[in-house]
């Protein structure tokens, strides 16, 4: 027994110095920073990381190097915040394809919730290699609607409080509405969700009653329309096209301001909805073609790379809403850049988080802004600006380098060259025999543990 003490002490000395080991600092040295809070780029920036946060930021040459760091030099390249799609509906194929484009961050709007909860826990332990992920669970759905299989499903008010308490216990991050609920319902959510800290995002009817009842985000762009239409006492849905090809353009500015003025974040979901407007979709196409080709994506389903490769439908009324969209940023209004992937299968997975922000673009609006929409403002709407979404001191270090200058061609944020999650350069590489080990549930299905 004795000849084990040796060994053992060695070991026990072993495990005692990689417990006192600190990770080196990390030095991002040389490279033009766009930090995301809107000012100016900074030329031949530096950034410090300690551990997982931003310790220090400036130019190189006004910020101390710590001794024994990591330097990676980045001239003549560009770095962002890490990306965030800001809505998606996440399907288990999809999670390796997002650090190739620099998405670092995922906020789920409605999805299974035992699911969303068991794949964000198998991302925060490391049992999956990916973006973070932050979850609403099943939206809630109520009586203008079909019934759900799902759970989501409220008769009132006072079961619409109690959904949103559930989801609360259960331990999502924020709250999905859907425009089958009523008014009263949509109240009751509300109030409920500010109740126990969770922020409300999704559809609704009449983005003017609901903006009344404090909602602070509008997703797609058909709820703005509906709402002028009523204020004129029109058809809210117009036979024979659209609420947004039917709204007059005139009316436009005093609900901007309202808006505006209440601080309500717009994802104009663009790909999904608006490219067949504009000849963009052959871009996106001819890429989504050589990436259907591709082996090493061997993981995604076939039937979705034939569903990407499928021309978009044209929906009437895409002049007011480029024109919307371009007066609500000229305004100040905050505009998300945020694809609902998963809602279509057209939509390729990362790849359209970057023509969105190039759609955004081409109405009018600023590279700048655009860039804002996928990364501070994509926090801020999911509450969590104050870990991500812009390079600053304190913040978490998720970075997403690229070649070219997005002021000058927002098209460069796709030239992706490094990514950086939590002080870690990440493993862009596909792997073609990647599965993931929380499939998603069919429905019925017992939930994952």
């Amino acid at each position: 027994m004795t000849r084990w003490i040796p060994a053992m002490v060695a070991a026990l000395c072993a495990v005692g110095s990689m417990v006192s080991a600190q990770p080196r600092p990390l030095v991002l040295e040389g490279g033009t920073l766009i930090d995301g809070t809107g000012r100016p780029p900074i030329r031949d920036a530096m950034i410090v990381v300690n551990g997982t946060r931003i310790t220090a930021v400036g130019t190189r040459g006004q910020v101390a190097y710590p001794p024994d760091a990591r330097i990676i030099r980045l001239e003549g390249r560009t770095v962002l915040p890490g990306l965030i799609d800001g809505h998606l509906h996440l399907r288990d194929w999809q999670v390796p394809m997002f650090l190739p484009y620099g998405i670092t961050t995922l906020a789920d709007i409605h999805n299974d919730t035992a699911w969303s909860l068991a794949q964000r826990a198998a991302l925060q332990r490391g049992q999956i290699v990916g973006p973070r992920l932050f979850v609403s669970g099943a939206r809630v759905t109520g009586p203008l609607g079909p019934p759900t299989t799902d759970g989501s499903y409220v008769r009132d008010a006072a079961e619409a409080r109690a959904y949103v308490r559930r989801l609360k216990q259960e331990g999502v991050d924020h709250i999905k509405v859907d425009l089958t609920i009523t008014d009263d319902q949509l109240r009751a959510v509300i109030e409920e969700a500010n109740a126990v800290g969770l922020r409300v995002l999704g559809h609704t009817q009449n983005i003017q009653k609901a903006v009344a009842m404090g909602m602070k985000h509008m997703e797609h762009m058909d709820t703005m329309a509906r709402a002028l239409l009523e204020q004129e006492g029109r058809n809210p849905r117009p036979p024979g096209t659209t609420p947004e090809a039917a709204v007059n353009p005139s009316l436009f500015p005093p609900l901007i301001a309202e808006m505006v003025r209440q601080g309500v974040y717009i994802n104009g979901t663009l790909v999904l909805q608006w490219a067949g407007g504009t000849d963009r979709w052959k871009e996106q196409q001819a890429l989504a073609t050589t990436l259907a080709r591709d082996p090493r994506l061997a993981f995604v389903p076939d039937t979705m790379k034939a569903a990407w490769l499928n021309p978009p439908s044209v929906r009437a009324g895409y002049g007011n809403v480029a024109t919307f969209l371009r007066l609500y940023s000229e305004a100040g209004g905050k505009i998300l850049a945020a694809s609902d992937t998963g809602c279509c299968n057209q939509l390729v997975p990362g790849l359209s988080l970057h023509y969105e922000m190039q759609m955004l673009v081409d109405m009018g609006i600023t590279p700048m802004k655009a860039l804002q929409g996928t990364t501070l403002w994509a926090a801020e709407v999911i509450g969590q600006q104050k870990d991500l979404g812009s390079v600053e001191a304190g913040k978490l270090a998720d970075f997403t380098i690229i070649e070219g200058d997005p002021l000058s061609d927002i098209g460069a944020t796709k030239n992706v060259r490094m990514v950086i999650k939590g002080g870690d350069v990440m493993s862009t590489d596909y792997d073609p025999s990647w599965t993931n080990p929380v499939p998603r549930r069919p429905a019925g299905a017992a939930a994952p543990r």
